[in-house]
This record gives structure tokens, sequence and C-alpha cells, in this order.
């Protein structure tokens, strides 16, 4: 082997090891491209999972618009599939005006400007469309990367839920701000920190008669009362740390014209904008307040005196009491005497403008700390410090000067009882209980005057309590009975009737007269149960005398009707069955009205004698002379009779006065047409004097006592 030969297998040897190298190496850079390549693959992945997962919409565009890449959030935004949004333009989901938006903010981010997010409508599926906030971005460029190949990143966020939250409360703004400006109460915004008023409205100006341009910048305050100021910061104070949400106050606010007015205020709390404000609502209550304070005074006055009425006295003396010493409160019980003769003769407008009267002079007998209330009907009460007797006595000589009310001259009196807290337990009942005992001790003693309280004083107001639950149980058990005493006729002396006279076999206190009971059952209301019963009783007694066949039961009976009978709304019916009932004609019966009865209301009276007339019974005037103005008014009455009074017939042949009465009632009687009827006709004298003046009728002891019907009977059996 030559040299050549040796130099060509060492080339040889050389040139295959350097092909195996070679080979070698390219393996080498295979495996390392291969593992780069990879790693490019699974960041590439991990991108996308990463784009994925972003809520927002994320697209890739070039500088033709032309989708190149999405991520999961684009394609489920434009409900699309990747293959159906790839290679597509952006501006296709996009219309007019907004599409040029969409496109103009595009280029201007390919030309590297720092483009703020837009926000645009885009089409999002099928006749939908979503409102998204549009943000760009451009990745820097390197310096292979070419024109074509420039791509830039917009994401999509879709914002529709946000924008309609934003016209929402845009639109409950506008709704706000016009319900705040036309709402009839006033109302401000204020604001917590400083209490400035940001926006006033109308209706808040026209309350304060000012502009609203001169409320804005003002406190509320500016225009509080001042006590109201402090009344209201507790609330205001609780509102500002959160303790309470809203309150509500009544507080006066100042006028242009200096005047106050009432206004309730509500306030409640909301937030513009980072700014804590103050919702005031202001209603004017003036109006409401003085009707309140009208309601209230009404509540506790007396409306025809406007003196405090019963329940505020009671309020009054219970604060007294509850500070006085030992007798250091006098409590006065002030009743008038006789009232209720004037108000049943003259009416009650007469007997309203008397205690009218009669307070006026109480009042200014009395001292500044003095209180006077109006008890009721004729009834006063004073409540004092100190010494009684001498504004007792005061108040007792008030009473006394005449009272002109139209033509009429009134003389009125008083009687007085008065008591102190002469125990410290005691309560303002216990006070009233005591100067009423006091008040009875004075009528007892013939009335006008004034009488102390003391113990053991309040058994007459006891008893007269006591008295009334008898009353009401006698009727009910049918104690009380009709007596009849017989009417005359004067010319022959026979009998032609009799009066029902009501007597009480009282169980334990016996017989007792119509005195002893008459007048409490008129006051308790029980006359009118009372007069109803001696109305079927008495005609019950006498339908049996007719059916027994005596002689003397063809007569006529005369019933007397109170006041309260006659105005009662069931009197008429009461009679109508009475007459059904007993099968008496209605030409056996007289009603017997007294003068009080017929005037204490002239109208009404009128009506229901004209009804009662209509049955066919009979009227008459009873005591006729001891009323009122009764000849003005005796024509309009459909009355076929008049008594006259026995307090005229007594002294009849021996006092001219009452001679002259007798004569001319007698005279007056003859001069209508109407029968005359004496009463109290007790002596010969008298009788021959009646019968000299033609008196028609008469009764008294003089004919017969009041019986009962047994006696009646046998007294009678033989006539």
């Amino acid at each position: 082997m030559n040299n050549s030969d040796i130099a060509v297998i060492v080339v040889g040897v050389v040139a295959i090891a350097a092909l195996i190298l070679s080979v070698w190496d390219s393996r080498r850079q295979g495996r390392l491209l291969q593992g780069q390549l990879s790693a490019v693959e699974a960041a590439e992945v991990e991108v996308r999972r990463l784009l994925d997962e972003l809520p927002e919409a994320v697209l890739l565009v070039d500088t033709e618009g032309v989708v190149h890449s999405t991520n999961a959030a684009a394609l489920t935004m434009f409900d699309m599939q990747s293959g159906d949004l790839v290679d597509g333009h952006l501006l296709d989901h996009a219309d007019g005006d907004e599409q040029q938006v969409l496109g103009d903010a595009m280029d201007q981010a390919f030309d590297g400007d720092d483009i703020e997010p837009i926000q645009i409508e885009v089409i999002a599926g099928v006749d939908k469309r979503i409102v998204v906030e549009a943000s760009f971005h451009l990745p820097r460029r390197s310096k292979e990367t070419s024109e074509d190949d420039r791509r830039l990143v917009v994401r999509l966020r879709d914002v529709s839920e946000r924008e309609q939250q934003s016209r929402a409360l845009a639109q409950a703004r506008r709704r706000f701000q016009q319900a705040f400006q036309s709402a009839p109460t006033g109302m401000a915004l204020v604001r917590l920190d400083d209490g400035r008023i940001v926006d006033a409205n109308q209706s808040l100006g026209e309350m304060l008669r000012r502009h609203v341009n001169e409320l804005v910048g003002c406190t509320l305050r500016e225009f509080t009362h001042p006590d109201d100021v402090r009344a209201a910061q507790p609330h205001r104070a609780r509102l500002e740390l959160g303790i309470v949400d809203s309150f509500r106050i009544d507080q006066r606010y100042r006028r242009r014209d200096g005047e106050f007015i009432w206004a309730r205020t509500r306030v409640s709390t909301t937030e513009d904008d980072g700014v804590m404000l103050a919702i005031t609502h202001i209603e004017d209550v003036t109006e409401q307040r003085r009707a309140a304070e009208q309601l209230r005074y009404a509540a506790r006055h007396d409306e025809l005196t406007g003196l405090p009425n019963r329940s505020y006295l009671m309020h009054l003396l219970h604060d007294r009491l509850a500070t006085a010493e030992i007798d250091g409160v006098a409590v006065l019980f002030v009743d008038l005497d006789q009232f209720k003769v004037i108000n049943d003769s003259l009416g009650h407008e007469i007997g309203d403008l008397l205690i009218q009267e009669v307070s006026a002079r109480l009042r200014k007998a009395l001292r500044d700390d003095d209180v006077l209330a109006r008890f009721g009907g004729d009834e006063f009460i004073v409540v004092l410090r100190g010494e009684p007797i001498d504004v007792a006595e005061r108040l007792r000589q008030a009473v006394h000067p005449p009272v002109m009310i139209g033509e009429h001259e009134l003389f009125v009196t008083a009687s007085i009882g008065y008591a102190t807290n002469h125990e410290s337990s005691m309560s303002p009942n216990d006070m009233l209980r005591d100067a009423d005992a006091a008040m009875y001790r004075a009528k007892a003693r013939g009335r006008d005057c004034v009488e102390a309280f003391e113990a053991g004083g309040h058994e007459t107001g006891v008893q007269a309590l006591r008295t009334t639950g008898e009353l009401r149980r006698g009727i009910e058990r049918g104690e009380i009975v009709p007596y009849f005493q017989p009417i005359v006729d004067l010319e022959s002396g026979r009998a032609i009737g009799f009066e029902v006279l009501a007597r009480w076999l009282h169980p334990d206190r016996g017989l007792l007269p119509p005195s002893e009971f008459l007048p409490l059952a008129e006051e308790t209301g029980l006359l009118v149960d009372l007069g109803a019963m001696m109305l079927r009783d008495s005609m019950a007694q006498l339908a049996q005398w007719r059916a027994a066949g005596h002689s003397f039961a063809n007569c006529s009976l005369s019933i007397n009707v109170g006041t309260r009978q006659l105005v009662d709304p069931n009197f008429y019916d009461t009679v109508v069955e009475a007459l059904a009932e007993t099968g008496l004609d209605a030409d056996s019966l007289w009603l017997e009205i007294t003068e009080t009865a017929l005037l204490a209301d002239v109208k009404a009276a009128t009506v229901a004698l004209r009804e009662l007339r209509s049955l066919g019974l009979h009227l008459s005037v009873d005591d006729f002379g001891t009323g009122y103005s009764s000849l003005t008014y005796l024509k309009r009455f459909p009355v076929e009779a008049i008594k006259i009074d026995k307090s005229f017939v007594a002294g009849l042949g021996i006092e001219s006065e009452d001679s002259t009465i007798v004569e001319a009632v007698v005279r007056l009687g003859q001069s209508l047409g109407l029968n005359v009827v004496a009463e109290g006709i007790e002596s010969p004298l008298q009788l021959s004097r009646l019968r000299d003046l033609d008196c028609d009728r008469g009764q008294g002891y003089l004919f017969g006592r009041p019986r009962p019907a047994d006696l009646i009977e046998r007294e009678r059996a033989g006539v």
C-alpha cells in the first residue's frame, strides 16, 4: 500500500467520521428542535386555556378587522362556532353608528393611540343585542413583523345588566326629581355633613313664602324655631350616627313675614354620588293642630259657658290635691235654686242665656288662681286654695242681682256647699261628695245660703241615691198605685170625674205622697215609665168599675202628664195602647198638662197635643196662673179646660189679690169657651164664691180626699 492509498484511506475515514458526526449533530439538533416545538405547543395550549377561562371575550383582529382568533367567551357572547367567527369581520357584528364607532377606535389603536374603552351595542345572535365595553391592546411590533401581520387584541365585556341598572337609576332619579318638584308638601334635600339645603321644591318655597333659590345653600335651622332646633338635635344625632334611618317631629318654621307655622317634618337618609343626604318632607299642619287644639279645648270645656267641664275639673283637682297640705284645697259646689222652673217655663234658650250670665258673674267674683267649672245643668264647681267661706259668700251675692233676658226679669239665688281636704288621702271624688253633701244642707235650710261640710253630711246624698234605686224597683214591683180624687160639677154637686194621683206604698217608709218621689222621678227620667204605669193602671181600674156596673163609673179620668212624658216620642203610642187594652172610649180620658210643660217647648208641645187631641180625648192646663206668659200661648194649644191652682183658691174670699186672680181666670176661661176647674176647695166659703163666679167644676177636700180604688168603691157604692 503506497502512500497515496493510505492518504485515500485516511481521507475516506475522515470523511466517514465527518459524515457520522454530521448525522449525529443533525439528529441532536432535531431532537432539540422537537423539544422546543413541544414547549411552544404546550405554551400555546396553556395560553389558549387561560384565554378561554377569561370571563371577557378576547378577539385577535388584523388591520382589516378580520378575526384571526377568539377565546371561548367570545364564541359564547356571539353565540357562534369558532369557524363562523374566525376569518369573519368584527365590524359585521355592529350596525350603523355603532359600526363606525368601533371601526374608528380600531384604526386609532393600530395607529398607536391610547384609546379609552368605548361602549357600543353589538349583535349577539339572532335578534339579540347586547351592550359591551370594548378595550384595545396593540402588542409590541417586532422588526420582522410586516404590516399585514400586525394584530390587535380586542376585549369585549358584557355590560348590558350594568347599563340597564344605570338606565333604571337614571330613570328613578328623573322620577324622584319629578315627584320632588311636584310634591304638594314641602321637600328639601339636605347634606348631612353641614346641614345645608342642596335642593328644595316649589311647595316648600310657597309654604315659607320664599323663593326656592333663597333656600338653597341655607340650613333649615335658620328657619326653625329655636326651641324646636334644640328638641330635634337628639333625633338628628341618632340619624347621623346611623342608629336610626328616619325620624318624625313636629316643629315650627318661620315664614318671610315672621309668622311661624307648624309643620310635620319627616327625615330619612339617602346617598347620591357618595354624599349622604337627608330627604326632608315638611307638611304644613298648622290648621290640623289648630283643629286638634279646638277638639282638645272642646273635650275639656263646656260648650255653653267656655268653662272647664267635669272631666277637666277632676284632672285639675287631682293635680292640686297631689301637692296640697291638709285643708289646703277647698271645693265649692254651687247649685242654682229653682233653675228648673225657669228652664221649663221659659224654654231652654232662656235657660242657656241665664247660665251664661251666671257663669260670667261667678268668674268675676273669683281670684286669678281659683278654678271655676261647670259641673252640669245648673251646677258649678269652684276649686281654690285658702279659706273658702269668704269666696263662697261673694259668689252667693254675685248671683243676686236680677237678670234681664229679653222682656223677662229673672231673680236667681244659689245654694253653696263647700268642703276641704281634711284628710291626706282624699280623692277628687271624695272632695266633690263632701261639697255636694254640704250643698244639700244649704238646700234643706231654705236655699240661698252657704253651708260647710260636716261629718255625716253626705248621708243626705246617699239617701237620695238610695231613693232613686228604690223608686226604680218600686215601679218594677207595682208599689206606685193610683189614688182617685173626685171632680164635681159645682152647680149640681155631682161627681163627674176623678183625678188620678200617684201614691207610693213604700215597704219600709209607708205611704209616700207625690212630693216625696215625683220630683226625683222627673229628675232621673223615671217619670216616663211611672206615668205610663199610672195611665194604664188607672184606666184599667175604671174599666173594671164599669164592667162591675158601678154607677159612679160613668165618669171621666183626669191624668197628669209631666214635661218628660209630653216630649217623649213614644207617649202617643202609649196612650193608644192603653185605650186599646182597656176598651175605654177616648172621650172618658182627660190629660192634664202643667203650664211649665207646655212652655218648655211650645212648638213641640203644640204638635204633641194636636196628635193626642185627634184621638178624641180631652186636654186641660193644670196649675194655671203659676207659669210665665201663659196668656200669650193659651190660644195655640187645643185645650178644653183650665185648672186654677189651689194656691189662688186658698185665699178666695179672704185675700183680695187671690180673689181677683181667680175671678180673672174664670172670666178668661169663659171668654175662650173653656171649662174652668178650681183646685183645693176646702171650705163652703170658697165653694160659694166659685158658684157666684159661675166656675164650672171643682175638687178638693170639701168633696173628698184622694182614695185608693177599694175605698172609692165602698164609699160610693150607693151613690
